[in-house]
């Protein structure tokens, strides 16, 4: 396994530990993977203290769940779902994160 492979897998499943640890409940049936699953206030607790994430974006997908991605200065990074009224989800986690900064254009106003 390359060395930026094995880095990601690494953090994958640690990521996947600290959740698994924290889970004491069945998954919802449409979850990702019910070892990945938690309350969300345990999550984001778990993530600020072992990796130093904190959220960096956030929004609603198309079915009403609310996503978010946790980033680091390091670089490490995780996506999260919360469902309604449900549990939240990792989804991916990983390293490297590059913030963008994009500047929003401004709209023209007709003279």
């Amino acid at each position: 396994m390359h060395g930026s492979l094995k880095i990601q897998a690494g953090r994958y499943f640690s990521a996947a530990t600290i959740v698994a640890a924290l889970v004491s409940f069945a998954a919802p049936a449409d979850a990702v993977d019910p070892r990945l699953c938690t309350q969300h206030a345990d999550l984001v607790k778990q993530l600020g203290k072992k990796y130093g994430e904190s959220v960096s974006a956030s929004g609603f997908d198309g079915a009403g769940n609310f996503v978010q991605v946790f980033s680091s200065k390091t670089g490490s990074w995780t996506i999260a779902i919360s469902t309604p009224g449900g549990q939240t989800c990792v989804i991916s986690a990983g390293n490297d994160w590059q913030k963008e900064e994009n500047e929003v254009p401004k709209p023209e106003v007709a003279s």
